[in-house]
């Protein structure tokens, strides 16, 4: 992801030097040297504070991409805000982002220090959110959100399947009734209709990653996401292996030897990369259903929207990478701490199209797409 909104920055006006940080430096100066001269490369510990403020000279905005995120990186984004830096990173981690966003001493330091903060701006959240306000504002009232998405199988690692398994294992949240609720992941499934080739895919509860949304539209009753998979059979497959435990990461006895059921899983889910071929003309689609009131009646839009086949890190990146145009150019209501749906859903819609996205909109009121 790092990489992907390196390379977007560079495309955009609004950035003219660009510089790219790790804790490895080998591999920063050689994303720097693929990049061009425009491109400096830094050795940098996100956690360790007195290496961040050393290199927040000069700098005008943070993207920070890494990943999987934790609580640890509130001490990252405090650093950066009292820098007064602004920041933007692309968390998916439900329990922090929930924690990010109730924190009045982050939100008052961004105020203080003058400079806007993004979190959770990527596909989703991020994308999800901003598309889900534009939705929203086409209706009198919104009453449900569900969220749905087509993960891809192919060229996935130990490490990311084995990092999959483990969040699928553990409860999840999701917003029913009015209040957050805790069910346990993949517990539920719905057979969702997306453009072909793909056609129905049987997508599973997963965790409401779209934390903000209940809190920024008052009178949302239902908030939920949903993830299917390109290849139905992995999708029974990781199904089945979660239910039997095979994503939990402790040890079971076998032959006296201590073995990770995660691990073994992954291992062999790894395994099977080669025998998935996706069609290089598939596109992975998500989609956004939203009901409520329109024009005083009950009515649901459907929105279905994909990137071209390719680099399926694009969809995250931009999102990033546009947010951190609006905060260079100090384009927020206001300095603090904001979630992806306050943003002008505009900016981000016209980039998803200059990229080659594909929006199919369905109103159920009317026969327009």
């Amino acid at each position: 992801m790092g990489t992907a909104s390196a390379r977007l920055c560079l495309e955009d006006s609004n950035f003219k030097n660009i510089v790219v940080a790790d804790r490895d430096v080998g591999r920063a100066a050689q994303l720097a040297e693929i990049l061009g001269k425009s491109v400096t490369a830094i050795e940098l510990d996100c956690l360790q504070e007195d290496q961040v403020i050393r290199s927040m000279s000069g700098i005008s905005v943070v993207l920070n991409t890494v990943g999987p995120f934790n609580r640890d990186i509130m001490i990252l984004m405090r650093t950066v805000i009292e820098a007064g830096v602004p920041y933007a990173d692309i968390n998916d981690d439900i329990e922090t982002l929930q924690i990010v966003f109730e924190s009045e001493y982050l939100d008052s330091l961004a105020k203080d220090r003058g400079v806007g903060v993004l979190p959770g701006l990527g596909a989703s959240p991020g994308q999800n959110n901003i598309l889900y306000r534009h939705l929203a504002g086409r209706m009198d009232s919104a009453e449900e959100a569900r969220f749905y998405t087509v993960n891809d199988v192919t060229n996935r690692s130990e490490s990311a399947w084995r990092h999959w398994l483990g969040l699928q294992s553990r409860p999840v949240l999701l917003y029913d009734c009015g209040q957050w609720t805790q069910v346990q992941s993949m517990s539920e499934f719905q057979d969702v209709e997306f453009p072909l080739p793909l056609g129905p895919v049987r997508c599973y509860m997963s965790g409401l990653e779209t934390v903000t949304i209940p809190t920024s539209f008052i009178g949302l009753k239902h908030a939920s996401l949903w993830r299917g998979f390109s290849d139905p059979i992995i999708g029974r497959t990781l199904k089945g292996l979660v239910d039997i435990g095979f994503g939990s990461e402790e040890p079971v006895d076998v032959d006296g030897l201590p073995v990770c059921p995660a691990g073994i899983a992954a291992a062999m889910l790894a395994r099977l990369q080669p025998m998935i071929v996706r069609s290089p003309d598939e596109r992975l689609p998500s989609q956004i259903r939203v009901k409520g009131i329109k024009d005083g009646r009950p009515a649901e839009l459907t929105m279905t929207y994909s990137y071209p086949p390719g680099d399926i890190a694009i969809a995250t990146a931009s999102c990033l990478v546009v947010g951190a145009g609006l905060l260079v150019n100090r384009e927020l209501p206001r300095p603090g701490v904001f979630p992806p749906e306050a943003m002008d859903p505009a900016p981000f819609l016209w980039d998803m199209e200059s990229r080659g996205a594909h929006f199919n909109l369905q109103d159920s009121a009317s026969t327009r797409t």
